[in-house]
C-alpha cells in the first residue's frame, strides 16, 4: 500500500444509524508542528506499546536541549526533546517528517552523537537544572516528579525525589539511555537500522515511533506505533537488572596506591553518619539537612569512567537548596588546588598519587558541610 493510500475510518452516529467517514493520511505541515504536539502530549510517545506490562510514563524536561562536545565547551548540538521516565531513564527524542531526506542514515549518527556527548560532558545535576528551569522553580519540578512516580508514602516523598535524581545521574553516566526516532512515516531503511541497534545494544534502547496523522474536514486523528520493539527484546530487557558495584569491586578497579584514600573515606564518612550509595561504577556520599532531606556532597569513580587514566573525585552542590549557601560551598570546593568546575554543581579533581592531599581537602569540605547541614536551618547563612 502506498503512503498516500493509507487511511482510517471513523464510525459516526447512533447505533443502527452509523455513517462511516474515511480519514486519509495527511503529512504534517511542518516539523515544528510535530515537535510541539510531542511536547504538549507526551502520551504520543506510546509508553504503553514500549512496555505493555509496565507502561512508560513521561516527564518532559526540555525542547532543544543543548549538548557540548568537550569540557567547558559551548553547545554544539541540540536534541529536539529530552524526557525522563518513571525509571529514571534519560530519553532523547529526534523528530523528522518523512519528506526530510535526513531521516535516513544521517539521523542515526546524529542521535548517537547526542547520547555519547551528553553522557560524557553533561555534569551531574544538569538534567535536574534543566527541569527546574522548564518548570519555573524547584517546588514545581518536585511536584511533577511526584506525579510521575506516584509514591505510596507521602512522608517519604523528599527522599524518593532525591533518589530519583541520583538514579538519573547514574543512568546517564553509565549509558543507560533511550533513543527515540519519531516521524509520520518511518522509511524501511531506517526501520531495519533501528531494529538491528535495539537488538544488539544492551544498555541503550533504540526505538522508532511513527505518529501518522489522519485528517478530515472535522477531525484529526494521531495514531502512534512503535518500531523496533519485539516481545523477545522486551522480555530480555525486563529480565535484566542494573548491577550496582560493591565496595570491593570498586577498590579492585583502583590502583593500590589509591585504595587507602578510599577506604579511609568510607570509614570516616560512616562514622560521621553519612550514607554511601553505590552506583553502577562509582559511589556517592550523602548527608541530610536539618529537615531530613538527603543531600549528596561527594562522588568517587575509578579510572576509566571519564575516559581518563586517573580516578575522579567530585564535590557536588546541586542538592543544597539555599542558593547563597550553595555558592559558598562551591567556592570552598573550588579553593582547593587542582579542582575544576564542570557545569553549575560539580567540582572535579583527577585523583592520582600527586593529588591525594588535595582529594583529602575536598573530602574534608564534604565532611564539614555534612556537619553544618545537620545543625543548620536551611534559611540561615553560614
Amino acid at each position: 500500500m502506498n503512503y498516500s493510500d493509507d487511511a482510517i475510518f471513523l464510525l459516526k452516529g447512533l447505533k443502527g444509524a452509523e455513517d462511516l467517514e474515511k480519514l486519509p493520511v495527511h503529512p504534517y505541515d511542518s516539523e515544528d508542528l510535530l515537535q510541539t504536539l510531542i511536547m504538549k502530549h507526551p502520551a504520543l510517545l506510546a509508553g504503553d506499546q514500549i512496555n505493555p506490562d509496565k507502561p512508560i510514563r513521561w516527564l518532559f524536561i526540555k525542547r532543544e536541549a543543548g549538548i557540548p562536545d568537550g569540557d567547558q565547551e559551548s553547545d554544539r548540538w541540540s536534541v529536539d526533546h529530552l524526557f525522563l521516565d518513571q525509571n529514571s531513564i534519560p530519553t532523547f527524542v529526534e523528530t523528522k517528517r518523512s519528506s526530510d531526506t535526513r531521516i535516513r542514515r544521517n539521523i542515526i549518527g546524529q542521535m548517537l552523537d547526542y547520547a555519547a556527548n551528553a553522557q560524557r560532558y553533561w555534569p551531574a545535576g544538569n538534567i535536574r537544572a534543566m527541569a527546574t528551569a522548564q518548570y519555573g522553580n524547584e517546588e514545581a519540578v518536585n511536584s511533577a516528579v511526584e506525579d510521575l512516580l506516584r509514591p505510596d508514602s507521602v512522608e517519604d516523598v523528599p527522599t524518593v525525589i532525591n533518589n530519583y535524581w541520583d538514579k538519573v545521574n547514574d543512568n546517564l553516566r553509565n549509558g543507560y539511555v533511550r533513543l527515540l526516532f519519531v516521524a509520520d512515516r518511518m522509511p524501511g531503511e531506517l526501520r531495519r537500522i533501528i531494529e538491528f541497534l535495539n537488538e544488539q545494544m544492551t544498555k541503550v534502547e533504540v526505538l522508532g515511533i511513527e505518529i501518522a496523522q489522519y485528517v478530515s474536514s472535522d477531525f484529526t486523528a494521531l495514531v502512534p506505533r512503535v518500531i523496533g520493539q519485539t516481545e523477545a527484546i522486551r522480555q530480555r530487557r525486563a529480565g535484566g537488572t542494573v548491577q550496582h558495584t560493591t565496595k570491593q569491586e570498586f577498590l579492585n578497579k583502583c590502583p593500590e596506591e589509591l585504595r587507602e584514600f578510599f577506604t579511609g573515606a568510607f570509614s570516616k564518612s560512616e562514622e560521621l553518619g553519612m550514607h554511601i550509595y553505590w552506583g553502577t561504577k562509582g559511589f556517592s556520599l550523602r548527608s541530610q539537612d536539618s529537615k531530613g532531606n538527603p543531600v549528596t556532597l561527594f562522588y568517587g569513580f575509578p579510572p576509566g569512567v571519564y575516559g581518563k587514566d586517573s580516578a575522579v573525585v567530585q564535590g557536588y552542590v546541586g542538592y543544597i537548596s539555599d542558593a547563597k549557601y550553595m555558592n559558598q560551598v562551591r567556592d570552598r570546593f573550588l579553593a582547593i588546588l587542582g579542582t575544576t568546575q564542570q557545569g553549575n554543581y560539580t567540582i572535579n579533581l583527577d585523583l592520582n598519587t600527586n593529588t591525594i592531599d588535595d582529594a583529602n581537602k575536598l573530602l574534608q569540605v564534604a565532611w564539614d558541610i555534612n556537619k553544618e547541614l545537620q545543625r543548620r536551618d536551611t534559611s540561615e547563612d553560614i
